[in-house]
């Protein structure tokens, strides 16, 4: 039966570029990407968050044009530029398949009951396309670091949703779709949303409900097994974070690989050193992107970093490219008796060795993974230190000047008890200096530390005294 929450709600509609833009980056970091299309003529303009809404607004009743989802540095929309994660989304082209005679309040209601099957969320937002329908589910800002989670999401709702007509294409993160208060010039029908915006998922919570498994089931499971084979195995000492994966590493790679060439050659990699860099980035490319985008990066990447064209990029990194679609066709290669990825896979060391990273290059420019194992351990123990501290544990100096100030003075002095007594007994005399005593020519006048002693104890040492 079809809940309420099913049925589209079109109060309070997003009905313009403005108020779409605005709704969707507004707090945003880093820049939106409009692209327009006009008879074999592709154009994109990059715009700051604070200029969004007056800028996409001049749009308004104009055919063929997008907006980017997630948000990027620079100019370039691609991925080895992405600021920010904002949204994951579902493109339908539902026209071409058994839904064409639905209308697109139609189509929205079967999704949500096939989502709902699968005890998935509802979308954030569902935008008419003139000819197809966009679901989008919004969700806070997250950095390029959860983009193979995210990618991970994408493949989920895009299975759940093929046989809708999602357009397995339209899944990466530098994706536009179409921007409501246009035109799709294809239909002549105008770009709508049937849905207001709704909230702002959180991201891992987002995540948790779309992925098979949450991320602390996820944790758990794995300890589980990690057990099963130390009780097996003595030799196994460690286990990766549960988030971790080669996407995740190939992704901390290329970060390092970016802050090595802005802090090595600010002004630009010369000839000699292009090549390897730009071979290593392809690679850490190859390991974020499906082979069809990876093209469009590959070549974004060259142009920005070397100045090559499209053709000597195609020719230099051939064998990253191909090997990234061999590896996507699920083709396996042999080695040392196991069939592993075709991809090119590099330890950090020999990566290391490769670019010619110095120490310094290492602590100056806070490469994370391109680091020796002494840098790594001392910035491990300080992560511990901070960590430690910000659950309220005391730091070391002041825990032992504090644990020193409540301790036994003799033990402090090195001393037993009766002769750290005596000793003060003799200061107090040496301190006052009038030579008063008591009746005996032993008891000074000035007060001197009360001792711990039982009262017996204290006769005892004066008797023998």
């Amino acid at each position: 039966m079809m809940s309420l929450s099913m049925i589209p709600d079109r109060s309070g509609r997003i009905d313009s570029p403005a108020a779409h833009g605005i709704a969707l980056h507004a707090g945003g970091r880093g820049r939106v990407t409009i692209a327009t299309r006009t008879v074999g003529t592709w154009q994109e303009r990059s715009i700051p968050i604070a200029d969004l809404g007056g800028a996409v607004q001049e749009f308004a009743g104009r055919p063929e044009v997008f907006i980017s989802q997630n948000r990027f540095w620079g100019v370039r929309r691609v991925v080895a530029q992405l600021a920010e994660l904002n949204a994951l989304f579902v493109d339908l082209d539902y026209y071409k398949g058994r839904y064409a005679n639905l209308s697109p309040d139609q189509l929205l209601i079967a999704t949500r009951m096939a989502l709902d099957d699968e005890n998935m969320p509802a979308p954030s937002l569902a935008v008419s396309t003139g000819r197809g329908l966009a679901l989008v589910w919004r969700h806070t800002a997250a950095p390029r670091a959860a983009l193979p989670r995210w990618r991970a999401c994408q493949k989920v709702l895009g299975a759940t949703l093929a046989p809708f007509g999602a357009d397995p294409a339209a899944t990466d993160a530098a994706r536009v779709l179409r921007l409501i208060g246009t035109i799709n010039a294809k239909s002549g029908s105008p770009v709508e949303a049937i849905t207001d915006f709704g909230d702002t998922w959180d991201f891992d919570t987002l995540a948790d409900e779309i992925l098979p498994l949450p991320r602390a089931e996820l944790v758990a499971l794995r300890a589980e097994r990690a057990k099963r084979r130390a009780a097996k195995d003595d030799r196994v000492k460690a286990v990766a974070p549960a988030n971790f994966s080669i996407a995740t590493l190939w992704e901390g790679r290329l970060t390092d690989l970016q802050k090595l060439r802005a802090g090595r050659w600010p002004d630009g990699i010369p000839s000699g050193s292009r090549d390897e860099w730009l071979f290593l980035a392809t690679t850490a490319m190859s390991y974020l992107v499906p082979p069809a985008v990876l093209l469009r990066e590959a070549e974004a990447l060259a142009h920005e970093a070397a100045g090559w064209s499209e053709s000597e990029m195609r020719s230099r990194m051939a064998s990253v490219l191909a090997r990234a679609e061999r590896a996507f066709r699920g083709e396996k290669v042999n080695y040392r008796g196991h069939d592993v990825d075709q991809r090119y896979a590099f330890q950090d060391a020999t990566i290391i060795k490769r670019l010619k990273i110095t120490e310094w290059e290492m602590i100056d420019l806070d490469l994370r993974h391109f680091a020796s194992p002494e840098i790594k351990r001392t910035r491990d123990r300080q992560r511990k230190q901070r960590d430690r501290r910000a659950a309220g544990a005391t730091p070391r100096a002041e825990y032992e000047a504090n644990s020193l100030s409540h301790e036994e003075p003799w033990k402090v002095e090195g001393c037993s008890r009766a002769t750290w007594y005596r000793r003060q007994r003799n200061k107090a005399r040496t301190t006052t200096g009038t030579g008063e005593t008591g009746p005996s020519g032993c008891m000074v006048a000035v007060p001197v530390p009360a001792s711990p002693l039982p009262a017996g104890a204290r006769q005892g040492q004066a008797a023998a005294a």
